[in-house]
Protein backbone atom coordinates (compact mmCIF):
# COMPACT_ATOMS: atom_id res chain seq x y z
CA UNK A 1 0.00 0.00 0.00
CA UNK A 2 2.20 2.70 1.31
CA UNK A 3 5.75 2.77 0.34
CA UNK A 4 8.33 2.88 3.00
CA UNK A 5 10.67 5.79 3.21
CA UNK A 6 13.99 4.85 1.86
CA UNK A 7 17.06 6.82 1.29
CA UNK A 8 17.69 4.93 -1.89
CA UNK A 9 15.30 7.07 -3.91
CA UNK A 10 16.58 10.34 -2.38
CA UNK A 11 19.92 11.71 -3.48
CA UNK A 12 22.25 12.01 -0.57
CA UNK A 13 23.45 15.48 0.33
CA UNK A 14 27.10 16.11 0.63
CA UNK A 15 28.20 16.71 4.24
CA UNK A 16 29.91 19.96 3.18
CA UNK A 17 26.70 21.14 1.52
CA UNK A 18 24.73 20.45 4.71
CA UNK A 19 27.17 22.53 6.74
CA UNK A 20 27.02 25.38 4.22
CA UNK A 21 23.22 25.35 4.31
CA UNK A 22 23.23 25.31 8.10
CA UNK A 23 25.71 28.24 8.21
CA UNK A 24 23.62 30.15 5.67
CA UNK A 25 20.49 29.61 7.77
CA UNK A 26 22.29 30.75 10.93
CA UNK A 27 23.58 33.85 9.15
CA UNK A 28 20.10 34.74 7.86
CA UNK A 29 18.66 34.26 11.35
CA UNK A 30 21.39 36.46 12.85
CA UNK A 31 20.68 39.19 10.27
CA UNK A 32 16.95 39.08 11.01
CA UNK A 33 17.64 39.36 14.75
CA UNK A 34 20.05 42.26 14.15
CA UNK A 35 17.48 44.04 11.97
CA UNK A 36 14.86 43.61 14.68
CA UNK A 37 17.23 44.99 17.31
CA UNK A 38 18.13 47.99 15.13
CA UNK A 39 14.45 48.74 14.59
CA UNK A 40 13.73 48.48 18.30
CA UNK A 41 16.55 50.93 19.05
CA UNK A 42 15.88 53.35 16.18
CA UNK A 43 12.12 53.79 16.60
CA UNK A 44 12.28 55.50 20.01
CA UNK A 45 15.06 57.77 18.76
CA UNK A 46 12.99 58.84 15.75
CA UNK A 47 9.95 59.43 17.96
CA UNK A 48 12.08 61.42 20.40
CA UNK A 49 13.49 63.58 17.62
CA UNK A 50 10.05 64.38 16.21
CA UNK A 51 8.66 65.14 19.67
CA UNK A 52 11.63 67.42 20.38
CA UNK A 53 11.05 69.23 17.09
CA UNK A 54 7.36 69.68 17.95
CA UNK A 55 8.31 70.93 21.42
CA UNK A 56 10.67 73.53 19.92
CA UNK A 57 7.96 74.79 17.59
CA UNK A 58 5.40 74.91 20.40
CA UNK A 59 7.78 76.89 22.61
CA UNK A 60 8.50 79.31 19.75
CA UNK A 61 4.76 79.78 19.26
CA UNK A 62 4.33 80.56 22.96
CA UNK A 63 7.17 83.08 22.90
CA UNK A 64 5.93 84.88 19.78
CA UNK A 65 2.35 84.98 21.11
CA UNK A 66 3.61 86.56 24.34
CA UNK A 67 5.68 89.10 22.39
CA UNK A 68 2.68 90.07 20.25
CA UNK A 69 0.46 90.41 23.32
CA UNK A 70 3.05 92.63 24.99
CA UNK A 71 3.49 94.74 21.85
CA UNK A 72 -0.22 95.45 21.65
CA UNK A 73 -0.09 96.73 25.23
CA UNK A 74 2.54 99.34 24.34
CA UNK A 75 1.13 102.83 24.24
CA UNK A 76 1.39 104.87 21.05
CA UNK A 77 3.26 107.57 22.92
CA UNK A 78 6.25 107.03 25.16
CA UNK A 79 4.73 105.57 28.31
CA UNK A 80 6.35 104.98 31.67
CA UNK A 81 6.41 101.21 31.31
CA UNK A 82 7.09 101.02 27.55
CA UNK A 83 10.82 100.39 28.02
CA UNK A 84 10.13 97.50 30.41
CA UNK A 85 7.58 96.00 28.01
CA UNK A 86 10.03 96.38 25.14
CA UNK A 87 12.68 94.59 27.20
CA UNK A 88 10.27 91.68 27.71
CA UNK A 89 9.57 91.58 23.96
CA UNK A 90 13.32 91.51 23.34
CA UNK A 91 13.69 88.58 25.75
CA UNK A 92 10.94 86.70 23.90
CA UNK A 93 12.73 87.27 20.58
CA UNK A 94 16.00 86.20 22.20
CA UNK A 95 14.32 83.00 23.45
CA UNK A 96 13.10 82.25 19.92
CA UNK A 97 16.67 82.68 18.66
CA UNK A 98 18.02 80.35 21.34
CA UNK A 99 15.42 77.69 20.53
CA UNK A 100 16.47 77.96 16.89
CA UNK A 101 20.13 77.55 17.91
CA UNK A 102 19.26 74.50 20.05
CA UNK A 103 17.54 72.91 17.09
CA UNK A 104 20.56 73.59 14.88
CA UNK A 105 22.87 72.17 17.55
CA UNK A 106 20.82 69.01 17.81
CA UNK A 107 20.15 68.31 14.15
CA UNK A 108 22.83 70.25 12.33
CA UNK A 109 22.07 72.62 9.46
CA UNK A 110 18.87 70.71 8.71
CA UNK A 111 17.54 71.68 12.13
CA UNK A 112 17.36 75.38 11.28
CA UNK A 113 13.79 76.43 11.98
CA UNK A 114 14.14 80.14 11.22
CA UNK A 115 16.70 82.18 9.36
CA UNK A 116 19.12 84.22 11.43
CA UNK A 117 18.34 87.29 9.34
CA UNK A 118 14.71 87.21 10.48
CA UNK A 119 15.63 87.27 14.14
CA UNK A 120 18.38 89.88 13.74
CA UNK A 121 16.03 92.07 11.69
CA UNK A 122 13.45 91.85 14.44
CA UNK A 123 16.06 92.74 17.05
CA UNK A 124 17.14 95.79 15.04
CA UNK A 125 13.47 96.88 14.83
CA UNK A 126 13.30 96.64 18.62
CA UNK A 127 16.52 98.69 18.88
CA UNK A 128 15.09 101.41 16.63
CA UNK A 129 11.90 101.48 18.66
CA UNK A 130 13.89 101.80 21.87
CA UNK A 131 16.02 104.62 20.42
CA UNK A 132 12.95 106.64 19.56
CA UNK A 133 11.35 105.76 22.87
CA UNK A 134 14.28 107.19 24.83
CA UNK A 135 14.18 110.45 22.87
CA UNK A 136 10.50 110.94 23.69
CA UNK A 137 9.40 111.10 20.07
CA UNK A 138 6.19 109.59 18.71
CA UNK A 139 6.71 105.83 18.42
CA UNK A 140 3.47 104.88 16.65
CA UNK A 141 5.19 103.98 13.39
CA UNK A 142 7.81 101.86 15.16
CA UNK A 143 5.17 100.04 17.18
CA UNK A 144 3.32 99.25 13.95
CA UNK A 145 6.56 98.03 12.32
CA UNK A 146 7.33 95.88 15.35
CA UNK A 147 3.80 94.49 15.43
CA UNK A 148 3.93 93.64 11.70
CA UNK A 149 7.36 91.99 12.03
CA UNK A 150 6.19 89.90 14.98
CA UNK A 151 3.04 88.82 13.16
CA UNK A 152 5.09 87.86 10.09
CA UNK A 153 7.38 85.79 12.30
CA UNK A 154 4.36 84.19 13.93
CA UNK A 155 3.11 83.16 10.49
CA UNK A 156 6.46 81.58 9.66
CA UNK A 157 6.55 79.71 12.97
CA UNK A 158 3.00 78.46 12.38
CA UNK A 159 4.05 77.22 8.94
CA UNK A 160 6.75 75.04 10.55
CA UNK A 161 4.19 72.55 11.89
Amino acid sequence: MYRRYSSVNQPTANLGQVRRNRMKNILILALVVALGAMTAVALPAVRSRSSTHALYIQRMQNEIATAIRLTTSLSRNAGANSAAILAQVRSNVYAIGMINELSIGQEGANGRLLGEDQISSLQSTIDQYLAFLTTGMDTGEYQTNLQNALEALQGEISALE
